[in-house]
């Protein structure tokens, strides 16, 4: 009996250990494990990706944008020193538009003769706002852009309103940018602010 119960003993340490190497065999994962971790990384790298999407299209927004407040600054800029420069000449120096009324073209008169600023198809859809110093020929000020819509100029005795509208199209939307500066003529002894 004591041999009987020694072989027992003996059966059951090796089935422990034979257990014990088994489960210290076994380093991998299971399959529903890697389902699980796949899932999730699968999960982590789309959202990932539709943020980085996301900020390339707002950044593509914003730098066009950036680009057309450039060309509407440029513009307005250079129709500001032309306007300061006005002087009279025996008569009014803005010619047009009307005192207290509102136009699509800004004439005035400079020691050089007068001077038109208005908004000209370009071509194929695009505008470009010109410069026409006495009779020569109109010069473009902005480049030709799709996104040029409107100029208007808005008098009130010696103080000109230039306003320059745009369009921009992201997102599936369209949305209307202005860019607006008020100038007063420097060179107008009855035509004050």
């Amino acid at each position: 009996m004591v041999l009987k119960r020694a072989l027992q003993l003996q059966e059951k340490k090796a089935m422990q250990e034979a257990v014990c190497k088994l489960n210290s065999k076994q380093k991998g994962f299971t399959l529903i494990e890697l389902v699980v971790a796949m899932a999730i990384f699968l999960v982590v790298i789309v959202i990932a990706f539709s943020t980085l999407s996301s900020y390339f299209v707002v950044r593509s927004a914003n730098e066009q944008e950036m680009i057309l407040q450039q060309n509407f600054r440029f513009a307005l800029d250079k129709m500001v020193y032309d306007f300061r420069q006005a002087s009279t000449t025996g008569s009014e120096i803005i010619l047009s538009p009307a005192d207290n009324s509102m136009g699509e073209t800004l004439k005035f008169n400079t020691s050089s003769g007068s001077v038109e600023y208005k908004l000209e198809p370009a071509g194929s859809g695009t505008y470009a706002i010109t410069r026409q110093v006495g009779t020569a020929s109109p010069q473009p000020v902005t480049e030709e852009m799709h996104q040029l819509v409107k100029v208007y100029f808005v008098c009130s005795g010696g103080k000109v309103i230039m306003i320059v509208v745009g369009k921009l199209k992201y997102f599936g939307k369209e949305r209307t940018i202005s860019f607006s500066s008020l100038v007063f003529s420097r060179n107008s002894a009855n035509e004050l602010p």
